[in-house]
C-alpha cells in the first residue's frame, strides 16, 4: 500500500535582535519535497556496545528518505548508497537525509564510545 511522504517548512539562520550592526544576512529557504513511497518502517534500538550495529531495513528494499533521532549522546551512520560508496555522518541529534535518484542500501550505527543512545531511524522507500 503505498503512502504520502510530506517534508515542508523552511530553514532561518538571522542575527539574534540588536546582532545584525554587523552586516550579517538573513538566510532562509522554504522547502516543500513529496514522494509517494511502497513501504516505510521505524526501527527503534538502544546501543550499548562501541561496535557498529546494522539497522535491518525490513520490507523496504533501499531507502529514499531517512530519518535519524539520537537521544542521549551522538551516533556516527555509515550509509552504504547505490552508488557503492560508504559514508560517515555524525548525527546528534538529528539527520534527515533524502536521496531520489540514488537510493540507499545499508545503514550501521556507531555510538560515542562509552555512552548509550537510544536511536530512532524511519525508512522509506520510493514507489
Amino acid at each position: 500500500m503505498s503512502s504520502q511522504l510530506t517534508i515542508s517548512g523552511s530553514y532561518v539562520i538571522a542575527p539574534l535582535t540588536g546582532a545584525s550592526a554587523n552586516g550579517e544576512p538573513t538566510i532562509s529557504t522554504p522547502f516543500d519535497e513529496m514522494i509517494i513511497t511502497d513501504r516505510s518502517t521505524l526501527v527503534e534500538l538502544r546501543l550499548t556496545s562501541d561496535a557498529a550495529e546494522s539497522v535491518a531495513f525490513g520490507g523496504v528494499d533501499e531507502a529514499v528518505f531517512i530519518a535519524i533521532h539520537a537521544s542521549g549522546g551522538k551516533v556516527s551512520a555509515t550509509l552504504t548508497s547505490a552508488d557503492g560508496t560508504d559514508q560517515i555522518i555524525p548525527v546528534d541529534p538529528i539527520g534527515l537525509l533524502l536521496s531520489e535518484s540514488v537510493p540507499f542500501t545499508a545503514l550501521s550505527l556507531t555510538r560515542a564510545t562509552g555512552t548509550t543512545v537510544d536511536v530512532r531511524v524511519v525508512l522509506a522507500d520510493k514507489a
